[in-house]
């Protein structure tokens, strides 16, 4: 049986087909939307609905431990590796499903978000702290979200459309807590802001101190101290 010959060279090769969309670039980006959403909205949601049973001083007191702590824990963890080439590589690695590549010669978010909730559980009226905190898990969420699939005007560093995503999610959550529609509209405004211009400080350190500075202002305005 004759055999044909076959050049595999002058076989054409397969066209690059276009890129996916942008959640495919990173097997684990939508994970770690998720697991962001949900760890940083505990607290808030405990606060909230004190599912512990708890007067509301007793609660405040053991949220605020349990935050210190664990800020206490990721600041030593984050040290730690910092300071240790091959313990940082080694940890970047393990962890690469929840904490981003830009974060390996830094402190990661979680160190900066409990800090920052520590800080608003410590100074603030309970609905301020729980607006200011979910501020952060679900409007940072949405700007994220915003920006990455429909950012097309861009400020700085920033896109218009995931600022004005995390103003509606902030909007919503505002009027829902706080039950003022002008607290509402200008809190969420500030802490779109906020968001927008966060460049050198990390987002989940200035997200909740600076919306609940905001909310806390606005309510002495409009309302007088809450």
């Amino acid at each position: 049986m004759e055999t044909i010959p076959c050049n595999i060279s002058s076989v054409p090769e397969k066209a690059p087909g276009p890129a996916g969309p942008p959640g495919k670039t990173k097997p684990f980006q939508a994970f770690r939307k998720i697991y962001h959403v949900v760890s940083a909205s505990i607290l808030p949601l405990v606060y909230l609905y004190d599912p512990l049973g708890q007067t509301q001083p007793d609660l405040r007191k053991t949220l605020f431990i349990v935050s210190a702590s664990a800020f206490g824990c990721f600041f030593t963890l984050d040290w730690l590796r910092l300071n240790d080439r091959r313990f940082n590589s080694h940890f970047m690695k393990f962890f690469s499903i929840l904490i981003r590549r830009t974060e390996q010669n830094s402190f990661n978010g979680a160190t900066f978000l409990c800090c920052a909730f520590s800080i608003v559980i410590f100074l603030f009226p309970r609905d301020v702290a729980v607006a200011s905190m979910l501020f952060l898990s679900l409007g940072d969420t949405a700007a994220e979200l915003g920006g990455l699939y429909f950012g097309r005007l861009k400020i700085f560093r920033r896109s218009a459309e995931g600022a004005l995503s995390f103003f509606l999610v902030a909007f919503a959550v505002a009027w829902a807590l706080l039950d003022d529609w002008r607290v509402a509209l200008l809190s969420a405004l500030a802490g779109a802001l906020i968001e927008l211009f966060s460049f050198d400080v990390d987002d989940n350190l200035t997200v909740p101190i600076g919306s609940a500075c905001a909310i806390w202002l606005f309510f002495i305005l409009f309302q007088g101290v809450r």
